[in-house]
């Protein structure tokens, strides 16, 4: 599966700097991985970042495609050459290298590897199998691992962070699946142990912050030939442990200084291309239902249409009667088609806007006319509009609603992120006023009441949205949605005590989860006024 932009498309910067000096070309040791190079010198940043010398060769070399033969100068120096050679035949080490990745054929160091250098026996699946096929996979788990400090990181991310992926999931695909199939790959369970220690490294000043490249950078060093080869396509487990490493990207954005979004692009490539395999129940489907939400959250802070591909039977746009599961995650796709309409297909005519606007505007108020009574929360206390609210308490700003399943929660929260961006565009407001019959001043009073009853109305939906995070955040990914809201919608807020309320959820999911919130909590005080 040819990644689109090349392998270079999972490179990123290891590290934010600003250099004096930047060479021509990359050092060899991140050609050899295949990441992309800042060029710093004398040592580039992931070089830095993983304390390793900066190998640079220094050459130059340019191709021709002259055909013809070729000139040199009279002063062109020839090296010496022996009059016997000797050509010794290697193809047989290179396979063996290239088949053993693990150990039992190459000159690697046991402590660099999270996984068993080789079976008791000594033998594997690749000695047998045919060099050209990639290898993903051990023939015996890794269990118990040696390291106490890595089965540490591995519970992390089975007792705390799996809860953030399997949202809309009844099978809990991220907690119970994923984790017996790491014994085997390699790749899945660096992708595991990378992001369980930036989440640790995070939110604990003294953990080790360079232990996640480490473990991020070995899953690469496995996962970024494989992606090269038609075979792993529709490699469910290569798609999780792509999905695990997006979940590590977004919160890297903390040290990094910005979302460089590459696993989007390789997550674009497995659901175009093993669209046949998303089917309900898979562990496919539930990475296409995390990947969906991931690529949402990052269309809305960005305020683009969501690329991946939604035109396959798994995004169910149908209102028939569902689990609650189902009910959630059409409400997820519901609020993709919504982004969609506000900010692609820009070319379309108005009369065709106008069209979709009231269909997608239909479907959002039956969705919610036709909720399961399952899905309703479980207790609901409306806030007092006018109330005040001290610092660090959220209170009285939101309602306080709770629900007793993750999907319940995220599913509502969709639907409500959709509604607030269909209150955004809705074509009505600007037709309102436009009544041949009506004078000047009649039509400008008729727009300011519309547009007035629409912002009051976006309010109340935003504080809906940020009052089911507050009121549930034994689910995080509650938290992460209302800071979605707060960065789309946040600056239509000007009572203090609704900026200090939502300042205070942002902080609260940086503090407690380890999602960077900074720049969004920058851009809100500018929008309020607080800095300039």
């Amino acid at each position: 599966m040819p990644l689109p932009g090349g392998p270079a498309a999972l490179a990123c910067p290891a590290t934010a700097r600003v250099a004096s000096k930047r060479s021509s070309t990359g050092c060899e040791n991140c050609r050899e991985q295949h990441l992309k190079c800042d060029r710093v010198t004398p040592t580039c940043g992931r070089c830095l970042v993983a304390k390793r010398p900066c190998r640079r060769t220094g050459l130059k070399i340019r191709v021709t495609q002259n055909g013809g033969a070729a000139e040199y100068g009279v002063q062109q120096r020839w090296i010496k050459t022996p009059r016997r050679l000797e050509f010794v035949d290697e193809t047989r080490s290179v396979i063996q290298e290239a088949q053993h990745p693990d150990g039992s054929g190459a000159d690697l160091d046991e402590a660099e590897c999270a996984w068993p250098m080789a079976s008791s026996d000594g033998k594997t699946r690749a000695e047998t199998a045919d060099a050209s096929k990639p290898r993903i996979y051990l023939d015996r788990p890794v269990w118990p691992l040696n390291k106490a400090d890595e089965a540490g990181l591995f519970r992390h991310f089975v007792q705390e962070l799996a809860i953030w992926l399997d949202l809309c999931d009844s099978q809990r695909s991220f907690e119970t699946m994923v984790p017996r199939r790491a014994g085997t790959c390699p790749v899945l369970l660096n992708a595991i142990l990378a992001l369980a220690a930036r989440h640790q490294s995070n939110k604990d000043s003294g953990f080790d912050e360079l232990l996640a490249n480490r473990y991020h950078q070995r899953c690469l060093r496995d996962l970024i030939p494989l992606l090269s080869h038609a075979a792993t396509v529709k490699d469910e487990n290569l798609f999780a442990a792509t999905i695990i490493l997006r979940v590590l990207e977004e919160m890297e954005v903390k040290t990094m200084g910005t979302d460089y979004k590459s696993y989007l692009s390789v997550t674009h490539a497995f659901v175009e291309r093993a669209s046949d395999s998303l089917v309900p129940g898979t562990l496919s489907a539930a990475c296409f239902w995390v990947g969906l939400r991931q690529e949402i959250y990052k269309a809305m802070m960005g305020q683009t249409a969501v690329r991946m591909s939604l035109h396959h039977a798994l995004a169910d746009r149908s209102l028939a009667d569902a689990d609650d599961c189902t009910w959630a995650n059409r409400a997820v796709v519901h609020c993709a088609d919504v982004l969609n309409h506000c900010f692609g297909h820009q070319a379309d005519r108005w009369a065709q806007r106008f069209q979709r606007w009231g269909e997608l505007k239909r479907w959002n108020e039956s969705w919610h006319e036709r909720l399961p009574p399952s899905c309703l929360p479980i207790y609901c206390e409306e806030a007092e509009a006018e109330a005040g609210v001290e610092a660090g308490d959220g209170g009285p700003a939101f309602p306080e609603v709770w629900y007793h399943s993750s999907c319940h929660v995220i599913g509502m929260q969709h639907q409500l992120l959709a509604e607030l961006f269909l209150t955004r565009v809705d074509p009505t407001v600007e037709t309102a006023g436009s009544q041949a019959t009506l004078s000047e001043e009649e039509e400008s009073r008729m727009s300011l009441r519309t547009g007035w009853h629409h912002r009051l109305r976006e309010l109340e939906l935003v504080r809906r949205v940020c009052g089911i995070g507050v009121g549930n955040q034994w689910t995080p990914p509650g938290m992460f949605t209302a800071c979605m809201a707060i960065a789309a919608f946040g600056d239509r807020f000007v009572e203090r005590s609704d900026q200090e309320a939502m300042l205070d959820i942002l902080k609260t999911t940086e503090k407690r989860h380890a999602r960077p919130t900074e720049h969004v909590q920058e851009l809100m005080k500018k929008s309020w006024g607080w800095i300039s």
